[in-house]
């Protein structure tokens, strides 16, 4: 709507613009937002079962979360200290004061979505040396859903009411000789409202409702736009400058916009998405019941009633179809076609499409029996109004419904192990393999050469698994940041096998290459300990040696070098007896097996000792390249000669 500026000579107009104005910079304070947050993993595992008692919780979600308003809470209870956000406030670290006993426990967790709602769920873990059976997941849910759906209901309501209101009177100008009587104005409570609802929904968002949690938060500041809109309307209503209501209640629509699913998908395109649509929604609704209201004041008037429901109609055509756009649009962005039907966000999505439906279906009615001379369609005009009531519910119901998670969707960081972990390294061609198994997943992450910037590095990776029982399927990998791979899966007793094929673009060789993963882990850091001494004693050995890059060529050349126990372990990471991983695996031909891992280098290796705990058999799988070492010792009587 064109709206022309009144005079600022008035002190009470003067003031309505400061505050406007000041309500665009809280505006400007709000960085982007984010829909409901999913709680993705945790550590320890929902449902899993770990041997010794975990130091810290740690929960990843896939959005950011503030702490503000927030708790975890361990049944039986027991102590937990200050919860802290890291990986871009997405991952909650809680630390564990005092030692978890053996038995079943249940952590609730309370977070502020960035979206202003705030999110709560449970789940299980068990603690022991025997697994438990669990079965009761992880949830994420709104909390309060039923007080945040009414109070935004009549936020919506209120917002609606007062630009219909508004609509109305530009309209009727339009109809000659129109009535000078109009309906009593409902501005200043449908702004009163409006401002209540909002608090209400800022003591909700902010727990405690003090200004500092209000400020200190963007979902705070949001909620106290959308209340300082409504009530700066409320005094322009007062001060008989309902023009001036205009700016600080798109003031509000632009919050709701901001605070919307849709902005999740889209920063910029989604809030104007959800700009769009709830602005025409508005309009449609609230003209509807202002035009209705008017039509039974003029019911003597028929000329100027039908004059005024014909400009509506006009209007209404163009609501609708920036409605049926802007909604559809939105709902490609939230809902995956296979989850319309299977989710609760989706079939109410679809009951609203229904009600939207039925609503233009009366409106065509109406606007047929408008032509019929001495009729007017005031039954299907209030069937109208009623079913878009009933969608103003609908959509307050969506907006604290958690939208259906895109599986395949990138995280940008690693998600948590539980328990020991069974590590794997390989190579294939010119790209690092590097894997870790967990309870309930494995990661798996990729290094090529490094040329330029490293996140510029693109990686493909595809993957099938054989169990012990010899059943062999694909994996469904998701994306964990650059190079990075996860899947959730439950490995079976015994060693499964993964067959991988990884590339890195055209620049670097890729290719299939195996990994074995020997299941449940055996963490044995005294074995590697025992090897350290071992090889410490061990005089002079031949130590052969194979080192490439790209296994596509081969295992690289063969270099032979004498040297000492302690000489070799000078050079080694494990050289002091310490690994970050140590993982006993079966033994093969009667010699033990020890695999190390260091994670924050990408390294593994799989160690073979003889009866005397010395290294046999050694492969090293780093970032640049994979070494494999035999170790040669002298018989007896070459050491006692030596000696």
């Amino acid at each position: 709507m064109t709206v022309l500026a009144p005079s600022l000579r008035h002190p009470a107009t003067a003031l309505l613009a400061l505050a406007t104005l000041a309500l665009a910079l809280l505006l400007g304070t709000a960085d982007p937002a984010s829909a409901h947050a999913t709680l993705l993993f945790t550590s320890p595992a929902a449902d899993a079962t770990v041997a010794d008692p975990p130091q810290s919780l740690v929960l990843v979600f896939d959005q950011q979360v503030s702490l503000g308003g927030s708790s975890v809470r361990l049944e039986p209870a027991t102590p937990v200290g200050t919860a802290a956000l890291s990986q871009g406030s997405r991952t909650v670290t809680v630390p564990v004061r005092g030692t978890l006993p053996e038995g079943v426990h249940t952590v609730d967790w309370q977070v502020t979505a960035q979206d202003g709602d705030i999110m709560t769920g449970s789940y299980r873990f068990a603690v022991g040396p025997r697994p438990v059976a669990l079965t009761s997941g992880q949830s994420t849910t709104a909390k309060d859903p039923v007080p945040t759906t009414i109070l935004r209901w009549l936020l919506f309501t209120a917002l609606a009411l007062l630009l219909g209101e508004f609509t109305l009177g530009r309209l009727a100008a339009r109809v000659p000789d129109a009535p000078a009587r109009l309906p009593r104005s409902w501005a200043l409570p449908a702004a009163l409202v409006g401002c209540g609802s909002a608090l209400g929904l800022t003591a909700l968002v902010t727990g405690d409702g003090s200004l500092r949690s209000v400020i200190d938060t963007r979902p705070g500041i949001l909620s106290l736009i959308g209340a300082v809109g409504f009530a700066l309307a409320a005094i322009a209503v007062l001060v008989r400058r309902r023009r001036w209501a205009i700016a600080p209640l798109t003031g509000v629509v632009v919050a709701e916009a901001l605070r919307a699913h849709p902005q999740a998908e889209q920063a910029v395109a989604g809030t104007v998405l959800t700009f769009v649509h709830l602005t025409a929604a508005a309009l449609w609704v609230g003209a509807l019941v202002q035009i209705l209201r008017t039509m039974a004041v003029w019911r003597g008037q028929r000329t100027a009633a039908r004059a005024l429901l014909l400009a509506y109609a006009r209007l209404a055509a163009w609501l609708f179809a920036a409605v049926v756009t802007s909604g559809v649009i939105a709902a490609l962005l939230l809902v995956p076609l296979d989850d319309v039907f299977t989710t609760t966000y989706g079939r109410i999505l679809l009951a609203k499409i229904a009600l939207v439906a039925v609503a233009a279906a009366l409106a065509y009615t109406a606007r047929r029996l408008h032509r019929t001379p001495g009729r007017l369609p005031y039954r299907p005009a209030r069937v109208e109004a009623s079913a878009l009531v009933v969608v103003l519910v609908l959509s307050a119901t969506l907006t604290v419904l958690r939208a259906p998670a895109d599986t395949n969707r990138l995280l940008s960081f690693a998600p948590p192990t539980t328990g020991p972990i069974v590590p794997a390294g390989i190579r294939a061609g010119e790209i690092g393999i590097s894997a870790r198994a967990s309870t309930g997943q494995i990661i798996i992450e990729l290094t090529a050469p490094q040329v330029g910037d490293p996140d510029d590095q693109s990686y493909d990776l595809s993957a099938t698994l054989a169990d012990p029982r010899g059943t062999r399927r694909a994996l469904k990998l998701r994306g964990c940041g650059t190079g990075c791979f996860y899947t959730l899966l439950t490995w079976r007793k015994g060693t499964s096998h993964l067959t991988l094929t990884a590339s890195a673009g055209e620049e670097w060789a890729g290719g299939r290459a195996g990994l074995a993963v020997t299941w449940p882990s055996r963490p044995d850091a005294a074995l590697l300990r025992e090897t350290v001494a071992a090889m410490k004693e061990a005089p002079r050995f031949m130590l052969h040696e194979l080192v490439t890059s790209n296994t596509a060529r081969g295992l690289g050349d063969l270099k032979q070098l004498p040297i000492t126990g302690k000489e070799f372990l000078a050079a080694e990471p494990y050289g002091s007896g310490i690994a970050p991983v140590t993982t006993r695996l079966p033994d093969e031909n009667g010699h033990r097996r020890l695999a190390l891992a260091y994670p924050a280098e990408h390294t593994q290796l799989d160690l073979t000792l003889d009866e005397d705990g010395r290294i046999l058999h050694e492969t090293l799988t780093a970032p640049n390249h994979l070494v494999t070492r035999t170790f040669v010792y002298p018989e007896p009587e070459e050491e006692d000669h030596e000696h």
